[in-house]
């Protein structure tokens, strides 16, 4: 009896060592797996195939441009809650937004590694750490053009905006009901679904809304960003119905930018003329993954520039399409 117990013991031991080792290796593997490392970095034409064009074409392609970068950004305290890039093309008269999640992973050896909290990886804690010009650094990491301006803006500057147009028409696609006590302020959202005038206040919530208190309903990165394009699809039948130069200049007093009004105003004389149907939205590819534990989107490096080339006028050919 007692050399059963002897080897059932051991037999025990050796069992828990083997089987803690495969969970070690295991979770390792996944480990690895999940904190891979972006490669940003100033030679990322040569990562794809020969059949695009070279960096010094690529690079005359976006000099000769008359498009104008201006990066849009929805500040809620220090983090970002809103990214968008506005293309503006002077020539063609059109407008491209492309809107990033704010759980972009944006990696930057040298300029962002060493932070033990896996979520400063995110894209919208550049701002709270690097300021608006690491932003835009990082913006034009993810898209590989420039960016000429920026504009920041504030919850009660959205409000501001909102008002001073006279209210925004949202199709609200559900009932919007949030209570958060312990906001700062406090945050209570109140929306009836349906098709409705919204005034500054209400549209701050339509735009901030990403659960319901009864736990529902709640929504995602790419769920917001429809939520926020749809918004902005309003704003814009909303502004284009009045005289685009007044506009700009009243909303220029509500914002924070690098561009002078002078320029501001060029640019919204420029677009007199435009139609919603000149306006085209976007979303930065890519596609949710967890890393560590913590939810990320990581970024699509090849359909990027797709969606780059195209904007540009750029020609893009693959190996596939060669054949």
């Amino acid at each position: 009896m007692k050399y059963f117990l002897k080897v059932f013991t051991v037999a025990i031991l050796i069992f828990t060592i083997l089987a803690g080792f495969n969970i070690y290796q295991t979770y390792k593997a996944i480990d690895e797996a999940n904190n891979r490392v972006p490669n940003y970095n100033e030679n990322w034409l040569s990562d794809f195939d020969s059949a695009f064009v070279s960096k010094e074409m690529y690079e005359a392609y976006i000099s000769e441009s008359q498009r104008i970068n201006f990066l849009f950004v929805g500040l809620e305290n220090t983090r970002t809650d809103t990214i968008m890039l506005a293309s503006y093309d002077q020539k063609n008269k059109q407008i491209d937004v492309v809107s990033i999640p704010r759980d972009t992973y944006y990696y930057k050896e040298g300029f962002r590694s060493g932070y033990r909290d896996i979520s400063n990886y995110k894209i919208n804690a550049v701002y709270g750490g690097d300021g608006i010009e690491g932003l835009e650094r990082a913006v034009e990491d993810l898209l590989h053009i420039p960016i000429h301006h920026y504009v920041t803006i504030t919850m009660s500057g959205v409000a501001n905006i909102v008002d001073s147009l006279g209210g925004i028409e949202v199709d609200v696609p559900l009932d919007m009901y949030y209570v958060d006590k312990y906001a700062n302020p406090p945050l209570k959202i109140d929306i009836k679904a349906g098709k409705q005038i919204l005034d500054g206040q209400n549209a701050i919530g339509f735009l901030r809304f990403r659960k319901s208190s009864d736990g529902k309903v709640a929504y995602g990165d790419i769920q917001r960003i429809q939520m926020q394009q749809q918004f902005l699809m309003s704003v814009a039948k909303k502004t284009l119905s009045f005289k685009l130069p007044t506009v700009a200049k009243e909303a220029f007093n509500m914002v924070e930018t690098d561009a002078s009004l002078s320029s501001i105003l060029k640019y919204a004389s420029g677009t007199i003329g435009i139609s919603t149907d000149d306006i085209n939205f976007h979303t930065l590819p890519g596609q949710a993954e967890y890393i560590k534990d913590v939810s990320f989107y990581i970024a699509e490096g090849r359909d990027i520039q797709q969606l780059v080339y195209a904007l540009y006028g750029i020609p893009f050919h693959t190996a596939d399409n060669n054949q």
